[in-house]
């Protein structure tokens, strides 16, 4: 009787409680088309921290129903693809059935201003490991470039010369739907595409090919940008047109077509230009005035080209007056039910530049300081063809190909004269030294790669092939001529001159091969096997001619020349485990590589041969507190073995005043490297917070030898030694305030190294730190203004041991502010002003400051607005400098240069588009 009563009792409760819960129901509707919607997810978020509670899916005719609630307040989510998001809060009381009718969705591409304001999109997400932001919710003013709208996203950074940074690390691809767009040259979609093409800007780290399939880490990520057009946007065609005429001799002339037919995309672009739009990519522009040298890289097993090759050499980026011609053409397709995939493009470039500038340095010694002033004057004309293409096949569930291959081919010519005076710190004449340098060379690069997917019955259970082959050849002949003088007390003792031709050819072929095996080993943990092979054959000759006494180059000159051939044999093996949970996922691993490193002088008839055995670990751990929140945490370890030039023990003269010769006995260094992501953002306040750091620490640095003589003369060799280590950190928010409709956001940096190097005998560590603090605010109405404005604020410092008298401190703070304000009669003037001010330094005591305004009044045009026609001018106070200043060990640097200034400038603007139905595309400028 008792046993009963007691399960009576529970039977009683256990409906009471049930009778207490709330049930939620309700169907959702297209609104243009009135059709009742199917498989549409419909989730509930606890209103507190935006996690998710429950979620189901619409029912034939539209039907959802979601039961057994507890009671609360709660946020809707309702999400279909190719639908706006939409969202809405609501409360439940015990027992409450709440029928909230008939859910009107609305297509992404009929989105209008006046659709209820439950109807948005969230501006910031997480999907999976992407970090996505809705393009719509940031405002630019009408007619931006996709590089003005991640200007204003949070936790991205865009400098004066397009590099994009993200939480932190730089972006090194943009993709446009997943797929590359004109091969490497990314600032062909953030300068040229229109920023209200784009659906929304995902952020993620693009994990290799076979990290992808296998799902296990190997280490290699790229940060990468997506561009997600809207659907409107891939059904016919949409392009720009931007001709222009100024004065000072100004042109500025580019024009995009994309033309979208179901799933065949065609894309073409042109650029003529004496501004500095180039289209160029981010390596090439990064690599600026660099000289080549050959480096060898343990991860890819092969040599590279060190500092960029010689079209970087010519890229405009900021220094000189530019003249640039561009252009390619991009087509993609899929085919046979999606099993087939097709992408491909060709690109041209040409840039000519011309410059001028000085540069003065502060050289710290242990005991004395020197200081150099040097002017220059420089020409470079670099062109280049490019192509590169991917083909995909899915031959069945199971099995599938990617074959990839890119190159080019391309020449150059470039001319240069300096003139340098070097000063004691009592500013008494050391040495004075006049050169010129001229090269004309050809360059080529072949790059194919091909990889196989299998994937078993049993799930997890893969295997992956991976072969890639790359040639790199390049060839140079030019003329160095130079005329030092030298000076004790101030009084000439010697003069020297340097008359030769240089001629240097270079060829590399890499061979790589990897197969890689995963085993399911028990629920969520799998096992990863893996085996490489690479070959590197090389030849590098780099040749020195004195002139003789009959005027033709034909003594060599055995000091500053050498031949040499390189062969590299890698054998890896490597195994990992991954643990992939709901909320967790943990992998841990390493590679062990023996490399057989075969060097030798055809000159001096020797061969020097190098054994190494390399550990790779590695270790990455993601943890998911909800859909919305996680953190992650990566650690890695590598082995760097020395560059070619760094262990060859000849010469190099191209600077008389500065010689650079290798080290043979030096060893491999190590890289430890750690790094921290944090993410969470509510979609309910729409507001987000970040997280990120990282250190590097290496052990056995290969760091510069220097040491300068009485007479001014700097030779610099490599040495080995410990300390040398570098981190950064930074933490941002980011919010948008609903009643006043704007976005501000705001975040702290900092970065740390230290560098260890010898001077004179002497070790020296240079410690630098430079905290800042950001901000950035983005507030725009529709038809009346568009307001973006970002600002930073940091101070750097800089110690050396060796001098700890020369502390070098400084305040820097750069301010951005774009403000467009849209008059009647369809007027419309832009205002943009970017402001850089530096603190000046004991040694450096010339106002640097520029404010650099620039600013056009125009009157659109056409149906929809699309044409505008506008004045411009550019740099209005004429205050704009070319100005560089850099902090590196014991040598202190601010460089002036020529660049453009003001001009005016009358062009016509056309953005145009038409949907596959013959009407225009919304939301045009």
């Amino acid at each position: 009787m008792k046993r009963n009563s007691i399960l009576l009792f529970f039977l009683l409760f256990s409906i009471y409680a049930s009778a207490q819960k709330a049930t939620l129901t309700g169907v959702t509707i297209d609104t243009s088309e009135n059709v009742k919607l199917v498989n549409t997810t419909i989730a509930l978020l606890r209103s507190q921290d935006s996690t998710l509670y429950k979620f189901t899916r619409s029912k034939e005719g539209g039907t959802f129903e979601i039961d057994n609630l507890d009671t609360g307040k709660y946020v809707l989510m309702i999400t279909r693809n190719r639908y706006a998001d939409y969202f809405d809060v609501l409360s439940f009381t015990p027992g409450e059935t709440k029928n909230i009718g008939n859910v009107m969705l609305t297509t992404e591409a009929n989105l209008l201003a006046d659709v209820e304001v439950r109807t948005r999109i969230a501006a910031m997400r997480m999907k999976g490991d992407t970090l996505e932001f809705a393009a719509d919710s940031f405002h630019v003013r009408q007619g931006a470039s996709v590089e003005d709208l991640l200007k204003v996203l949070p936790g991205i950074q865009v400098d004066k010369d397009g590099n994009i940074t993200a939480q932190g690390e730089k972006v090194q691809k943009i993709l446009v739907d997943g797929e590359e767009f004109f091969g490497d040259d990314p600032t062909v979609a953030t300068k040229n595409l229109q920023a209200d093409a784009l659906k929304s800007v995902q952020v993620f780290d693009k994990k290799s090919d076979q990290a992808e399939f296998t799902g296990i880490d190997d280490g290699e990520k790229t940060k990468t940008i997506n561009l997600k057009l809207k659907e409107d946007k891939k059904k016919g065609y949409f392009g720009k047109l931007d001709v222009g005429g100024g004065t000072d001799s100004r042109w500025n002339n580019s024009a995009m077509i994309n033309n979208f037919k179901g799933k065949k995309k065609i894309s073409a672009y042109g650029i003529m230009s004496s501004t500095g739009k180039t289209g160029l990519d981010w390596n090439e522009q990064s690599s600026y005035g660099s000289g080549n040298s050959l480096q060898y890289d343990d991860d890819f097993g092969g040599f590279y080209i060190e500092g960029g090759d010689d079209f970087s050499g010519g890229s405009y980026y900021g220094e000189g007056v530019p003249k640039s011609w561009a252009g390619g053409i991009n087509f993609g397709d899929k085919f046979n039910d999606d099993k087939q995939n097709f992408n491909g493009s060709y690109r041209f470039n040409k840039l000519n530049t011309s410059g001028e500038g000085n540069t003065y340095s502060q050289s710290i010694l242990p005991d004395s300081i020197f200081y150099n002033t040097e002017t220059s004057r420089t020409f470079n004309s670099r062109n280049r063809h490019s192509v590169s293409s991917i083909y995909e096949q899915q031959f069945d569930s199971s099995f599938s190909l990617k074959f990839t291959g890119s190159g080019y081919i391309g020449h150059s010519n470039s001319f240069s004269d300096y003139t340098n005076q070097s000063l004691d710190e009592n500013s008494v004449l050391v040495n004075q030294s006049k050169r010129s340098i001229n090269s004309t060379g050809d360059n080529s690069n072949f790059n194919v790669n091909l990889l196989l997917k299998k994937k078993f019955k049993k799930q997890g259970r893969t295997i992956s092939l991976n072969i890639s082959n790359v040639y790199n050849a390049s060839n140079s002949d030019g003329f160095l001529r130079s005329l030092n003088s030298f000076y004790t007390k101030g009084v000439l003792f010697l003069n020297d001159s340097t008359d030769q031709e240089k001629r240097n050819d270079s060829k590399v072929n890499m061979f790589n091969s990897k197969i890689v095996y995963t085993e399911p080993l028990i629920k969520n943990l799998y096992a990863e096997i893996n085996y490489a092979f690479r070959l590197s054959t090389n030849n590098a000759e780099n040749l020195s001619y004195d002139r003789a006494a009959d005027g033709k180059y034909s003594m060599l000159n055995d000091t500053f020349s050498t031949h040499y051939n390189f062969d590299v044999t890698t054998n890896t093996g490597g195994a990992a485990l991954r643990y992939n949970g709901k909320k967790l996922t943990l992998g841990a691993g390493t590679d062990i590589a023996s490399t057989n490193f075969n060097q030798k002088d055809l000159f001096k008839d020797t061969v020097l041969k190098r054994d190494y055995l390399n550990f790779f670990p590695k270790v990455n751990f993601v943890y998911k507190f909800n859909t919305q929140s996680r953190i992650s945490i990566n650690y890695n370890g590598r082995t760097q073995q020395p560059g070619i030039t760094q262990i060859s023990p000849v010469a190099d003269n191209t600077n008389p005043l500065i010689i650079r010769k290798g080290n043979p006995g030096l060893k491999q260094a190590f890289q430890h490297s750690m790094y921290i992501n944090a993410n969470r953002y509510k979609m309910l306040s729409q507001s987000g917070m970040y997280m990120y750091g990282g250190v590097t620490v290496t052990e056995n640095a290969i760091v510069t030898n220097q040491f300068t003589d009485t007479s001014g003369i700097t030779t610099y060799t490599y040495v080995n030694t410990n300390g040398n280590y570098n981190a950064y950190g930074g933490i941002g928010l980011s919010k948008k305030f609903t009643k006043a409709d704007f976005y501000l956001n705001y975040g702290v940096r900092y970065n740390s190294s230290k560098y260890s190097n010898f001077v004179n005998g002497v070790k020296n560590e240079t410690n630098n730190y430079s905290p800042s603090v950001n901000v950035g605010f983005n507030k725009g109405k529709e038809k009346k203004y568009d307001f973006n404005y970002w600002a930073s604020v940091g101070y750097n410092i800089s110690t050396s041991s060796i001098n700890k008298a020369a502390e070098t401190k400084y305040w820097t703070t750069n301010h951005n502010l774009d403000l467009t304000v849209y008059l009647p009669a369809k007027f419309e003037i832009n205002n943009n002003v970017d402001a850089s001010f530096r603190q000046k330094t004991a040694i450096f005591t010339t106002n640097n400051n520029v404010v650099l305004w620039n600013a056009y009044l125009g009157r659109k045009f056409f149906k929809n607005d699309k044409g505008l026609l506008k004045f411009s001018v550019y740099d209005l106070l004429n205050q704009n400098k070319g100005y560089q200043r850099q902090l590196s060990t014991n040598v202190i640097t601010e460089r002036n240069y020529n660049t453009i200034k003001r001009y005016f400038m009358l062009s016509f603007v056309w953005n145009f588009s038409k949907t596959a139905a013959g009407m225009p595309a919304s939301n045009q400028p």
